[in-house]
């Protein structure tokens, strides 16, 4: 061996691992991705860009006809309702000034009394109601035939209603003497002659505000409404709101209880709903019965109560005049996914071959031997070299795997053979199995019924142990060794190694009941001990092993051998030391044997059956 090449060796590995490192952060492009997807992508962006483009407009356009329509809807709604309460307030107002007027103070209250009910002839007013600052009140009600004027004593008005505001509406009340809901406006009238307070009180029917909704709409699907702060509704044209009974304790329906209507999800939290950008409040929502167009705004005043004026509309009827548009733009779309797909089919076909190959360097590098098919004969040159290159390294890999513990190969693998030369300390479990009296059983079988009772034996073994991630170090004669915890880490190592030595045993068992000749099979003992060992590959630069050396192996083995001593006979035994059992979560299936002198150690080590 050539101490000098060794040493160039030695001097070049840091650069080629800076090399590595440096190559597994480089970012990578498939194959696949540049010939499939690299081409439809291209094409994508062409014609994307441009759909995207004439969707936007039209979307915007869209937007801003609903914006602009939806601000004269609001304000019509609001100059009509607006309209409404001005006019009654300026009626109310004029009232109030009659009343006031020194002269009619002055006059005799029958005359007062006689002008009341002359102002109360206003179509619109339903009953009108006088409070003298005694506390007198006389209402007057216009369709009641049989008691037009009715007295009753009340509370007089007072200098804190005045504070308040000395005109106000109050919100909707339901008579029970007339079955109908009313809004009331108050005036508060204060006397020129001795400076005392009166009351003047105007009743209106919230029908009236019914009357409004046709002159609110003027297109086909648009429903007006009018909302009391915004649960309770005034006025709508919706059937339901028609139908509703009116009582003292709900003078007006909710929201609520119109929920068979799209007023009932207004205020709705969708995730398709969308907000328009407007100086009123408008938003865009699906529900079950459609995609509207919510249009809404506040009648701002301080002396009324808090009212929202609003509609909804078909949002369709906006999109009417872009149709053809989308229509364009949807078959554009369609040709242009057509064509992707071509693209992607093509790019795919001619980059087959190279992700196949892919596909084979990944399997061989995650160790997946099983079931990997050869690659094909290619007509391209570099391809076919490539492919037999690969099929010759997976046949080389798998037989080395076979002879190497496959988790240690897949770890070399993915570290790319770093620290072959490192060992360290580590707590783990080990176990030793062995046939007992083999040689009886071998004198009696030819050699190649012996192999074939081995190779079937240690699969058994191996399918058990790999099931619970174990590593198999070794085969020695017919016994095994094989440990938990490396070359991963394990936390519960001890657990794991039990569980496959149960494993094993209920293998043997099933087999022992089910195949005649069970007793010429061969019976086995096992050890499993836990505690700290070197592990690491261990040996020379030109052949090494990656094994566990320590005192635990050593009592692992010694208590393979005891189980000859506790149990000669036993189709299976499998002995634990304290320090493994202490590891399991459940000790019941465990059998306390005592302390026990083994071979080479000067300490009894405290023994446990397993099975």
């Amino acid at each position: 061996m050539d101490l000098n090449n060794k040493t160039a060796d030695a001097q070049k590995q840091p650069q080629t691992d800076r090399s590595a490192q440096k190559s597994k952060k480089r970012w990578r492009l498939s194959i696949s991705a540049v010939f499939s997807i690299g081409a439809a992508m291209l094409l994508a962006l062409i014609g994307g860009s441009m759909l995207l483009f004439i969707s936007d407009a039209t979307n915007r356009q869209t937007t801003a006809i609903m914006r602009e329509t939806g601000a004269l809807i609001v304000e019509r709604g609001l100059e009509v309702v607006e309209d409404f309460f001005r006019n009654e307030e300026r009626m109310g107002l004029l009232a109030a000034e009659v009343l006031s007027d020194p002269l009619i103070y002055d006059a005799p209250v029958a005359l007062r009394e006689q002008l009341i009910s002359i102002l109360s002839r206003q179509t619109n007013i339903k009953r009108i109601s006088y409070t003298f600052p005694t506390g007198r009140q006389i209402s007057v009600q216009l369709d009641h035939a049989n008691q037009p004027v009715h007295q009753v004593m009340v509370t007089p008005p007072s200098e804190q209603d005045m504070e308040i505001g000395h005109h106000r509406w109050a919100p909707p009340y339901y008579d029970e003497s007339l079955e109908e809901t009313f809004m009331q406006f108050a005036i508060y009238i204060r006397n020129p002659v001795d400076n005392t307070i009166s009351k003047l009180t105007l009743d209106y029917p919230t029908a009236l505000l019914g009357q409004l909704m046709t002159r609110i709409k003027w297109r086909a699907s648009q429903v007006p409404f009018i909302l009391y702060g915004r649960d309770q509704v005034l006025a709508s044209s919706e059937e339901a709101f028609l139908e509703f009974k009116p009582s003292v304790a709900k003078p007006i329906p909710s929201i609520s209880d119109l929920s068979n209507t799209p007023l009932n999800d207004i205020w709705g939290h969708n995730a398709q709903r969308r907000s328009l950008n407007t100086t009123y409040g408008a938003h865009i929502d699906t529900n079950m019965h459609g995609t509207y167009l919510y249009l809404y705004d506040d009648l701002r005043n301080g002396n009324r109560f808090p009212i929202i004026i609003g509609s909804y509309v078909l949002a369709s009827e906006f999109s009417v005049p872009f149709d053809n548009l989308h229509r364009i733009f949807v078959a554009a779309t369609a040709f242009l996914a057509v064509g992707v797909l071509l693209m992607f089919l093509i790019g795919r076909k001619l980059a087959s071959p190279f992700v196949a190959l892919g596909a084979q360097a990944n399997a061989i590098r995650k160790l997946h031997m099983e079931g990997l098919s050869a690659l094909p004969r290619s007509r391209l040159k570099e391809v076919d070299q490539a492919n037999q290159a690969f099929n010759s390294a997976g046949v080389a890999l798998s037989a080395f795997s076979r002879y190497v513990p496959k988790d240690l190969v897949r770890v070399l693998l993915e570290r790319e053979f770093e620290g072959l030369n490192s060992t360290e300390l580590r707590e783990m479990t080990i176990l030793f199995s062995d046939i007992a009296g083999f040689t009886g059983v071998a004198s009696k079988l030819t050699a190649e019924e012996t192999t074939s009772l081995l190779n079937t034996h240690f699969q058994e073994l191996a399918d058990c142990i790999s099931h619970t991630h174990g590593t198999i170090d070794k085969y020695i004669g017919d016994g095994c060794m094989a440990f938990w915890g490396a070359p991963e880490t394990m936390e519960n190592h001890a657990q794991a190694a039990i569980d496959a030595v149960r494993l094993i045993a209920q293998k043997l068992e099933k087999e022992l009941e089910n195949e005649e000749g069970a007793t010429e099979k061969p019976r086995l003992r096992i050890g499993v001990h836990t505690g700290t060992v070197v592990v690491g590959n261990i040996g020379a630069i030109e052949r090494m092993n990656y094994t566990v050396v320590g005192d635990a192996v050593n009592v692992a083995a010694r208590l393979q051998e005891l189980g000859k001593q506790v149990d000669p006979d036993a189709r299976v035994i499998a002995l634990a030391s304290d320090a493994t059992v202490e590891h399991l979560t459940d000790k019941s299936h465990t059998v306390h044997l005592g302390d026990y002198q083994l071979r080479g150690r000067e300490e009894a080590v405290d023994v446990y059956r397993i099975v």
